[in-house]
């Protein structure tokens, strides 16, 4: 009987299914791409400011290489929205970066706002992990920078959107946004990792977004009746917010009506406002109709359209009273419990397709 790992937050949960269900399984190989940690050096020590635009494992994997490379470089400045996890995984980092949330816009207009640390003065180097995206297409360093800096661009992205309908690798109006603002940053490098098994497998410099889409190989199968997607682990699935985000581009594994099986530890909670909103009962009709933005309301369609396609396990760390009671998702108490009730779902004879890492890869029906 197979046995299949999914991470699951910092660990990872075992998957067993009977080799007559088993469809295929997205495990893109590791090529033997190297990652040119030096030239990522020499970029930082030719910076003022090295932004740490996530805490993803691949990308703290190259930061962690990159920083003893650096020497005698002094002056430079370091910042990340989330400074903990990368100074454990970067202990020479330890209390020298500096948390920069996005400037707090004033008034109510819809005007984008740059952190003043955007456009000062020198030479600027972003690091990002690349992912598919259903708003944007896909996140690459260019992206991570304005959602994590400059207020307002999630806003002014989503609102360039004329419908909802979930775009991964696709080249969006939103992200088309996103490159007009950060064109608005003086000097920048970006550098966006690709990622592959959890690791990075290969940097790329100032990418278009073709380069970064054609960086993540395509998966051939059949669609199933079931499909198991793990949202990548730590990183990945902390919120259920970016794992409704991660899933839309591995979901053709699986056919229409056919069961999902999504697994994301969701330590983090919810995520964004939105979801936060609607599993407590605050989201306006107004809302939802997107009279006015609240952050994450593209999440909302995501969820009520997946629901409306598929039938939805999860497997997380949510209360149930939040994903079963609020969100309208069914639950499992642990994955030997999940497998079960998904095979149930598609009978004896029903192939199941595994992803174990959907944001690492793209479906392709062969």
């Amino acid at each position: 009987m197979p046995e299949l790992w999914i991470p699951y937050g910092g660990v990872e949960t075992l998957i067993t299914i009977q080799a007559e269900n088993l469809g295929a399984v997205a495990e893109p190989p590791l090529d033997g791409a190297t990652v040119d940690v030096e030239r990522s050096a020499e970029l930082a020590k030719g910076s003022a400011s090295v932004f740490v635009c996530d805490a993803v494992p691949p990308t703290l994997q190259v930061l962690k290489g990159m920083v003893p490379l650096l020497g005698e470089a002094q002056g430079i400045s370091f910042y990340s929205p989330a400074p903990k996890p990368v100074e454990v995984a970067v202990p020479e980092l330890k209390g020298k970066i500096t948390t920069l949330p996005p400037p707090v816009p004033a008034g109510e207009g819809e005007d984008t706002v740059y952190a003043p640390e955007l456009t000062s003065a020198g030479a600027k180097l972003f690091i990002g992990t690349a992912r598919p995206d259903p708003l944007f297409g896909l996140i690459d360093a260019r992206v991570e920078a304005c959602l994590s800096w400059v207020a307002r661009s999630r806003a002014a992205a989503a609102r360039s959107r004329k419908e909802m309908e979930p775009s991964p690798f696709q080249k969006t109006a939103a992200y088309d946004v996103i490159e007009g603002l950060a064109r608005g940053i003086p000097e920048p490098k970006f550098m966006t990792v690709i990622p592959r098994g959890g690791k990075p497998r290969v940097i790329l410099e100032d990418a278009p977004f073709d380069a970064v889409k054609n960086s993540f190989p395509k998966v051939q199968m059949q669609q199933g009746r079931g499909l198991v997607v793990g949202a990548g682990g730590q990183g990945y699935g902390d919120t259920l917010s970016s794992a409704l985000r991660g899933v839309w581009n591995v979901v053709e594994g699986a056919r229409k009506s056919g069961a999902i099986l999504l697994v994301a530890e969701c330590a983090d909670g919810v995520g964004s406002t939105a979801l936060e909103m609607l599993v407590t009962g605050r989201l306006a009709e107004a809302e939802r109709r997107r009279d006015r933005y609240t952050e994450g309301i593209e999440e909302v369609h995501y969820l009520n359209k997946l629901k409306d396609e598929y039938d939805v396990l999860l497997l997380s760390g949510l209360p149930d009273t939040y994903a079963r009671s609020k969100l309208g998702l069914a639950t499992a108490r642990g994955s030997g419990e999940a497998v079960g009730r998904l095979l149930n779902k598609v009978g004896r004879s029903g192939k199941v397709n595994v992803v174990p890492r959907a944001g690492e890869c793209q479906v392709e029906l062969g």
